[in-house]
């Protein structure tokens, strides 16, 4: 049986694992679900749900919100003509990240988690059996690595995962909902 699929309205879990494109989508305010995804991380202020956000999802979101940050303010330029043009650009947009990790890490309710070695093997599986990139196949080992099912995300790989539940508000997902 796949992933079973909840919209970001429903009740939550106790717990639950952020993947990178919920914390890009709460931190970047020209995102596609910057809304829908602030408006869940004030729920989770308020509810009992223990969050965990491993320390591969917060480079993953940096690099994105770094890719997404200059392209904006360098359009019509692509992230990687500026940045290989010069390098430095990173330095301006230090800050935002750091803002985004200090919420992230001094909240009450979040826990920041890192992968374990054995995890690696355990990602390969999860490439077999599911066909993911390393990074998807990494989170998936992260979290079952410590028991959590429930997770946060706007990426529909994570579907095919029989016994998880994704808590999500792309409509691609939720359309797959039965």
């Amino acid at each position: 049986m796949p992933a079973k699929i909840r919209s970001l309205d429903e009740p939550l879990p106790a717990t639950l694992y952020w993947d990178a494109s919920f914390v890009v989508n709460f931190a970047f305010e020209a995102a596609r679900y910057s809304r829908q995804c602030s408006e869940l991380l004030a729920r989770l202020d308020e509810a009992s749900t223990i969050s965990y956000v491993s320390t591969l999802a917060l480079d993953e979101a940096w690099f994105v919100l770094l890719q997404l940050k200059i392209e904006e303010d360098h359009h019509p330029a692509r992230f990687w003509d500026v940045y290989n043009a010069q390098p430095e650009v990173v330095e301006q947009y230090i800050d935002d990240l750091e803002r985004v990790t200090q919420q992230i890490g001094t909240h009450p309710k979040v826990e920041l988690i890192g992968t374990e070695p054995l995890s690696a093997f355990e990602s390969l599986s999860h490439m077999r059996a599911f066909h993911f990139l390393p990074r998807d196949a990494y989170h998936l080992a992260t979290m079952r690595c410590h028991g959590i099912v429930s997770l946060v995300t706007m990426d529909a790989d994570f579907l095919v995962v029989p016994g998880i539940e994704l808590f999500t508000c792309s409509p691609s997902i939720l359309e797959q909902s039965v």
